[in-house]
C-alpha cells in the first residue's frame, strides 16, 4: 500500500510541474488533501506550528421563529462556565374566529345543562429533546403577560434577549415539577382517561384563569366578546411566559417545538351532545397564518448567560481556552508562522482542537456536536466572512462578493472541511476533538501571498453575515467544552501540515 501511495505522489508532482511551468501558478483550489502521503522527512514533511488564542468577544445575533426549536430550563451547576436560564414566550389562540368551544351542537351550561361545565386549562408543549442532567428536576411557572405588552407582536422573529416591555411575574397561573425521564411515559388527561400522549409537558393553569378564558362570548359589542375576532382576542390575552424557576439542583435544558400539534392550551370541559353527556377538551395552538382571520401567533425565546461565580471568565485556567454554544462565547486564533511559509506544496493543513478531560460538569454537560471557523478581518467594519476555497471544494464562493456567490451554495461540506465531534482514547484518557481543513486556504496563501488573517472559532446556531442568515447544525445552547490552547502541553491547540518542496 505504500508503494502504491509513493507512485501516485509521484505521478501527481510529475503532472503539477508540466502543467504549472512555474511555481507560482499552483491552483489552490485544485490541490490540497485530496493525496496525502506519508511523511518520511526526506520527500514529505510534517510541521506542527504554534497558535496564539485568546478569548473573542462574541457579539449573537441569533434570531428565533415558531418554526425552531425553542430551549426551556435551567444550568445551575456548571463551575466552569456558570448558569443558564431560558425561558419561553408563546401566543397561543383559537384556529377560527368567531370561535366557540366544542361543536356547534354542544351544550356547556350548567344551570339548563347540570352537570356540563369547565372543568380544568393546560398549557402544554411539545417536548423534543434534553441537554443535561436527567436526573435532576426542573420547576417551571407560567405568567400571564400584561395586555399593556406592546412589543411582543405577530411575525417577529426576536432576539434571544428579548423580554416582554411589561412586568409579568406577578401573575402567576400556573407552575409544575418536571423530571426528563417522565416525558417518555404515557400520560392520560384528567377528564378524558380515553386520551394520552407522551414527550409533552402539562401545566395546569388556575381555575381564575380558566373563568376568565371562558368567560367571552362573540356578540358585536358586549364587554367579554373576544372571542367575535382576532383583533379582540389579542388586545385580551396578550401570551404567557413560562418561565424556568427551579432550585439550585436543576441542571438541564428541554427542547420545545412550538409549532407541534402537541403544543396548545387545552381546555377540557364537560358537555351534552344529543343528550349524551362526555368529557371534551378543545385546543389553542401556534397560529401560522394559514386561515385568512387568525394571525400568526408571536414567540420569543430569552437565554441567559450567568458566569458570575464560573471559572470562565473569572478564574480562567492559564491553559485554557473556552467554547459555549450559541449565545455564548468565542475565540480568537492567530497563527504567525504561515506568514512566512515559503511556496511549496500543501498536502494537508488543519488546525487540531482537544478537550482538557476531567473538566468538572463533562459527563453531562456535553461539548457541542459542531464548531466553526472562519476569517476576522480587522481592515473592515464588517469584520467576519467565511474562510476561502475549504467550506465546500467542489463549488466556487467568494466571501468577498455580498452579491453573488457569497456562500457555497448547497452549504457547508463537513466531510471535508470539519469542524464535528469525534472522541480520542490515549493514554491521557478520552476527549472530545474537532478539526478543520485548511488546506486550500494555506496552499492560496504560501503560493500567492495576502494576509495572514486571524481566524474565529465558536460554536453558532446559525451563522449571520450583514443580512446572510445560514443553518448551522447546533441546538440552541447545546454544549460547552474547555479546550488546550497554545500553550497547553497534553492538548495542545495547534496547526498541523503535510508538505512537499517544489
Amino acid at each position: 500500500m505504500q508503494i502504491n501511495l509513493s507512485r501516485l505522489y509521484i505521478a501527481g508532482l510529475a503532472a503539477f510541474f508540466f502543467f504549472s511551468q512555474g511555481c507560482t501558478k499552483i491552483d489552490s483550489t485544485e490541490l490540497g488533501a485530496d493525496l496525502i502521503p506519508a511523511v518520511d522527512n526526506v520527500n514529505t514533511f510534517e510541521d506542527l506550528l504554534t497558535i496564539d488564542a485568546f478569548r473573542e468577544q462574541n457579539v449573537d445575533s441569533t434570531k428565533i421563529s415558531r418554526a425552531e426549536p425553542h430551549v426551556l430550563g435551567a444550568i445551575n451547576n456548571d463551575p466552569v462556565f456558570g448558569k443558564t436560564r431560558a425561558d419561553i414566550f408563546l401566543e397561543l389562540k383559537p384556529t377560527f374566529f368567531p370561535y366557540f368551544f366544542g361543536s356547534a351542537r354542544d351544550t356547556i351550561d350548567a344551570v339548563s345543562k347540570p352537570g356540563t361545565r369547565f372543568d380544568s386549562v393546560f398549557l402544554c408543549l411539545a417536548y423534543t429533546g434534553f441537554y443535561g442532567d436527567t436526573s435532576k428536576p426542573q420547576h417551571l411557572s407560567v405568567y400571564q403577560l400584561d395586555r399593556a405588552t406592546s412589543n411582543f407582536t405577530d411575525t417577529v422573529a426576536h432576539y434571544l434577549n428579548f423580554q416582554p416591555n411589561k412586568p409579568y411575574l406577578g401573575n402567576k397561573i400556573g407552575e409544575t415539577t418536571v423530571y426528563q425521564p417522565d416525558l417518555k411515559k404515557l400520560t392520560y388527561f384528567g377528564t378524558s382517561p380515553r386520551d394520552s400522549i407522551t414527550n409533552q409537558i402539562r401545566i395546569k393553569l388556575t381555575p381564575a384563569f380558566l373563568a376568565t378564558l371562558t368567560s367571552g362570548d362573540t356578540s358585536a359589542n358586549g364587554l367579554n366578546n373576544f372571542y367575535r375576532n382576532d383583533s379582540l382576542f389579542q388586545e385580551k390575552f396578550k401570551g404567557f411566559a413560562v418561565v424556568a424557576d427551579g432550585n439550585n439542583d436543576a441542571n438541564g435544558l428541554f427542547y420545545i417545538n412550538l409549532a407541534a400539534a402537541a403544543t396548545r392550551l387545552e381546555v377540557h370541559y364537560i358537555a351534552i351532545n344529543a343528550n349524551v353527556k362526555d368529557t371534551f377538551y378543545s385546543n389553542f395552538a401556534m397560529a401560522t397564518g394559514a386561515t385568512f382571520n387568525v394571525t400568526p401567533s408571536a414567540n420569543a425565546n430569552f437565554i441567559q448567560r450567568d458566569t458570575s461565580v464560573s471559572e470562565f471568565p473569572n478564574n480562567v485556567d492559564a491553559n485554557a481556552l473556552y467554547i459555549q454554544s450559541a449565545p455564548g462565547s468565542a475565540i480568537n486564533l492567530h497563527i504567525p508562522q504561515l506568514a512566512t511559509l515559503t511556496n511549496r506544496i500543501i498536502h494537508r493543513a488543519e488546525i487540531i482542537i482537544e478537550q482538557i478531560p476531567g473538566t468538572a460538569g463533562n459527563n453531562v454537560l456535553t461539548p457541542p456536536n459542531y464548531l466553526y471557523l472562519d476569517i476576522k478581518d480587522t481592515s473592515t467594519t464588517n469584520r467576519y466572512k467565511p474562510l476561502y476555497y475549504d467550506l465546500s471544494p467542489s463549488e466556487f464562493y467568494n466571501p468577498d462578493n455580498r452579491t453573488n456567490s457569497f456562500f457555497p451554495s448547497n452549504g457547508i461540506d463537513e466531510n471535508y472541511y470539519g469542524g464535528f465531534l469525534k472522541t480520542k482514547t490515549d493514554a491521557l484518557g478520552t476527549r472530545a476533538t474537532y478539526t478543520f481543513n485548511l488546506t486550500r486556504y494555506v496552499q492560496n496563501l504560501v503560493t500567492r501571498g495576502g494576509t495572514n488573517y486571524n481566524f474565529r472559532v465558536y460554536a453558532p446556531y446559525n451563522l449571520n453575515y450583514y443580512g446572510f442568515t445560514l443553518v448551522y447544525k447546533n441546538n440552541l445552547a447545546f454544549g460547552r467544552v474547555k479546550i488546550g490552547n497554545g500553550s497547553n502541553a497534553n492538548y495542545r491547540l495547534r496547526m498541523r501540515i503535510v508538505w512537499s518542496n517544489i
